[in-house]
């Protein structure tokens, strides 16, 4: 029975190393087989199928996070919440498996989900977000839990794409985490008054008015990857949801690849060039900040097939950049690039000398993703979703350091 147990801890370990830099769904039993040194048949004497082995990969994930979160409720109750973040970091920072896993092993973007268990079982940490009915408690306080978490998880993200670092460089960097958190949580100042608001607001709203419908053919691709997730698309199983025979879908594609990039780089595109055209409609940093986060969260919150889209985006840019910069269209992606650049990121490397510029950037386009996400799981109105992202720009805009100073000087 040991040597039974053994040979099982084997591969569930085995599992977890290829996590580092690997989604679930793509590594094979072979492949684990491998690493293990055993036959693949030896795997099923210990898992009856891939999905059970899955199971436990997600109890393995939920008992090592639970252990990590046991101890932050400690520092937590001590009311140590820079250590907390601290704890939480370097946790990310050493588990790259568990972060993989939460983020691209999932078909769901948000991460409120995956939060109730530990609510249930007792974390305390959470407690101030949710009640006993997992329900929103204080959208206010829910709004900077949104920004910590999404801070957390793409810095953290951005460090594991940093080559030859060192210990001393990770210090510099988890310095700068800690200052962009401090200073956008704590940042109360209101930035816009209601008229600026109201004035950006219809900016955004006038330049969406007039999107086309979204392709039937992009409708279907959603449904589907909502069932069984990216990994698992087939050019067939959207053709019988299209009602169609799947000959007739390889009239337009050739496969696979083709189906996912021809359908979804055209949607992304007229987004960020809506984005763009608006942004050069204002002129400080800070309209031009908002304008961002407003375009990007009306779009998704009004095509909101679109959303699963994004995990595919997320897919891509982890584990095949080549081939996710092909779906961004050069010309936009550097015209926007430059937008950012010279207003909302120009300070960035004067204050933060650990941070690209772009990875600034990807940071803040995150945002509206998850908002909307969540905000579709807990049903907010309108003005709660208002309410909510005007509390995250605030935040960013803290974080980066942003203020009507700078507004008032634009791009100068």
């Amino acid at each position: 029975m040991s040597e039974e147990l053994s040979t099982k801890e084997k591969i569930i370990q085995a599992t977890f190393s290829l996590l580092k830099s690997n989604s679930l769904s793509s590594i094979s039993l072979s492949r684990i087989a491998k690493e293990v040194c055993i036959s693949k048949t030896a795997i099923y004497r210990h898992f009856k199928s891939k999905e059970d082995l899955e199971v436990a990969i997600h109890e393995r994930v939920f008992k090592t996070l639970y252990s990590n979160m046991k101890e932050i409720d400690v520092l937590y109750r001590e009311k140590k919440y820079k250590e907390c973040v601290i704890s939480a970091l370097r946790f990310l920072k050493e588990h790259p498996e568990i972060l993989n896993y939460g983020l691209f092993s999932s078909p769901d973007v948000g991460e409120d989900k995956r939060l109730y268990r530990y609510c249930d079982e007792g974390v305390c940490i959470f407690s101030p977000f949710f009640d006993e009915n997992h329900k929103i408690k204080n959208y206010s306080l829910y709004s900077k839990g949104l920004f910590v978490g999404v801070t957390l998880i793409d810095f953290i993200l951005g460090w594991f794409r940093i080559a030859d670092t060192s210990e001393a460089d990770y210090e510099v960097y988890e310095k700068s985490i800690l200052s962009i958190l401090r200073d956008g949580t704590n940042c109360s100042n209101e930035l816009f008054t209601k008229a600026d608001f109201a004035h950006l607001d219809t900016i955004c709203l006038e330049s969406l008015a007039t999107l086309p419908q979204l392709d039937k053919k992009l409708e279907a691709l959603a449904s589907v990857v909502a069932k069984v997730g990216f990994p698992n698309v087939t050019v067939e199983a959207v053709a019988t949801e299209l009602g169609m025979v799947k000959s007739s879908l390889y009239t337009w594609f050739s496969d696979k690849q083709q189906m996912l990039t021809s359908l979804i780089a055209p949607e992304i595109n007229m987004m960020l060039s809506t984005v763009l055209q608006n942004m050069t409609q204002v002129q400080s940093p800070l309209e031009k900040l908002y304008i961002l986060l407003k375009t990007e969260t009306i779009y998704f919150n009004t095509r909101k097939k679109m959303l699963t889209a994004c995990k595919w985006i997320q897919l891509e840019g982890n584990y095949n950049r080549e081939r996710f910069e092909k779906i961004v269209d050069e010309d936009i992606s550097h015209r926007l690039g430059e937008e950012i650049g010279k207003s909302i990121t120009k300070y960035i490397k004067g204050l933060y000398s650990c941070f690209d510029p772009n990875l600034i950037g990807g940071w803040i386009f995150s945002f509206p993703v998850f908002l909307v996400v969540n905000a579709i799981h807990h049903e907010f109105s309108e003005i709660e979703l208002n309410d909510s992202l005007r509390s995250l720009f605030n935040m960013i805009a803290g974080g980066l350091k942003l203020n009507k100073n700078i507004a008032k000087e634009g791009n100068d």
